[in-house]
C-alpha cells in the first residue's frame, strides 16, 4: 500500500527484466506467471503483465520463442474484470504480437488481437487468413499466435468457417521446418480437426479438413523420432554435470547449472550453437565456481551434445537403385559470416536439383 514501495519494487522488477541475459529470459517466466492468477492483488497482476511487455525490447527473440507459455497466460488477463489488469494484458499481448517474426501474417497482427476479445469477429478475420499465402517458414511465435484462433474457428457452427481453418492449418503445417516448432500445438489441433472430419456433412470441406489431418499427422510423426529439450532442462542439466565432473553439485553450482540450462536450451531452440556464443552465454554464469578452462573444455563437450539433438530427422523417402553421389552435412562461411551450419545435403544421379534466388544473391559463388 505504501506508494514509495510499490514504485520501489516496481522499479526494481524492470531492472531485473532489464538486465538479465536474454537467453534466460524463460527462467523469470515461472516466477511471473505465478502473479498473474484473480487470487493475487490487481497491482501486482499488473506489474506482472507490464515485465512481460518488457521483453519486447531486451529480448524479443527469446520472448518469441517463449510464446506457447506466454500467450495462453496473458490471453486469461485481456479478459478481466480490473481495467488496469486488462489494460496492461493487452499491452502486454501486443508487444508479444510484435516479435512473431513471421511476414505473411504480420499485418494480421491486429485483427488476431481483436479477435482474442472478440469472438463474434472470428468467421471474418478466417476469411481474410484464409487468402494469405503462406511463403515464410512457420516456427513456433506465429503458431502460438495462430493456433488460438484457429481452434475458434474449428469450433464455430458455419461450416465455411472449420473448412477455412482447416486449409489454413494445412497451408501452415507445409512450411514447418521443425517439427519441434508444431509439437505443442497437435495435441490441440488434432481432435478438433478429426471431429470435423468425421462430422462435418459437405463432402468438400470433409476432404479439405481430412488433409489437414493428415499434414498434422506428417508432422507429428516426425516430432515423435526427433530429441527434443523444450520445456525440459534436465536433460542438458544431466550433460552439464557430467562435463564439469559436478554429479553431486550442490548449493549455489547446482542453481548456476539449472540456470546455465535454461540459458543453453533458449540457444537451441534458436539456433544460437557457434562455440563463441555458447563461451559468452554460457561459460561466463560458472566463473565464480569452476576454473575458466575447465569450464571452457565441458562446455564446449555439452554444445557438441546439443548439437546432436537438433537433428531433424528426415522423411522417408521412396527407396530406389540410383547412385548415391553425397549424402553429407556441412558448414559454409563467407569471411567471418556464417551461412550454411551443419546443412544437410542428399544428391543421387538421374535426379534433377535446383538453386533458387533472386539477381546477385550470390547462387554463383556457392556452386563455385
Amino acid at each position: 500500500k505504501n506508494t514509495d514501495v510499490r514504485n520501489t519494487a516496481e522499479e526494481t522488477a524492470f531492472a531485473i527484466c532489464e538486465n538479465i541475459n536474454p537467453f534466460a529470459m524463460k527462467s523469470l517466466l515461472p516466477q511471473i506467471f505465478a502473479q498473474l492468477p484473480v487470487e493475487k492483488k490487481w497491482q501486482i497482476r499488473e506489474l506482472g503483465l507490464k515485465c512481460i511487455a518488457k521483453f519486447n525490447k531486451t529480448a524479443p527473440r527469446q520472448l518469441g520463442d517463449a510464446l506457447p507459455e506466454v500467450i495462453p497466460e496473458v490471453t486469461a488477463c485481456m479478459w478481466d474484470t480490473k481495467k488496469q489488469v486488462k489494460i496492461a494484458a493487452t499491452a502486454a499481448m501486443e508487444a508479444a504480437l510484435q516479435v512473431i517474426g513471421n511476414r505473411d501474417i504480420e499485418h494480421m497482427t491486429d485483427k488476431i488481437l481483436v479477435a482474442i476479445t472478440k469472438p463474434k469477429e472470428v468467421p471474418e478475420i478466417m476469411h481474410k487468413m484464409a487468402g494469405v499465402t503462406f511463403v515464410q517458414s512457420v516456427e513456433s511465435p506465429a503458431l502460438a499466435m495462430v493456433v488460438p484462433l484457429l481452434l475458434r474457428g474449428l469450433r464455430e457452427k458455419q461450416i465455411a468457417t472449420k473448412r477455412q481453418s482447416a486449409v489454413i492449418i494445412n497451408n501452415m503445417s507445409k512450411l514447418v521446418d521443425n517439427p519441434l516448432d508444431a509439437a505443442p500445438f497437435l495435441p490441440l489441433l488434432l481432435p478438433a480437426l478429426q471431429t470435423n472430419a468425421e462430422s462435418i456433412a459437405d463432402p468438400e470441406a470433409r476432404e479439405v479438413t481430412e488433409l489437414a489431418v493428415a499434414q498434422l499427422n506428417r508432422l507429428k510423426g516426425l516430432a515423435d523420432k526427433q530429441f527434443s529439450v523444450r520445456g525440459d532442462i534436465s536433460k542438458l542439466e544431466d550433460e552439464f554435470k557430467k562435463a564439469l565432473g559436478a554429479e553431486n553439485a550442490e548449493g549455489g553450482l547446482l542453481v548456476v547449472i539449472k540456470q546455465a540450462s535454461t540459458i543453453a536450451t533458449t540457444m537451441m531452440d534458436l539456433h544460437f550453437m557457434e562455440d563463441v556464443q555458447w563461451t559468452k552465454h554460457v561459460s561466463s554464469q560458472f566463473v565464480d565456481y569452476l576454473d575458466k578452462a575447465k569450464v571452457e573444455a565441458g562446455i564446449e563437450k555439452v554444445r557438441e551434445e546439443a548439437e546432436k539433438m537438433l537433428v531433424v530427422p528426415e522423411e522417408d523417402e521412396d527407396e530406389d537403385d540410383s547412385e548415391e553421389l553425397c549424402n553429407c552435412t556441412f558448414t559454409l562461411a563467407y569471411g567471418t559470416k556464417i551461412l550454411l551450419h551443419n546443412t544437410k545435403m542428399r544428391l543421387k544421379r538421374g535426379k534433377r536439383y535446383g538453386l533458387l534466388g533472386p539477381n546477385d544473391c550470390g547462387k554463383t559463388t556457392l556452386m563455385r
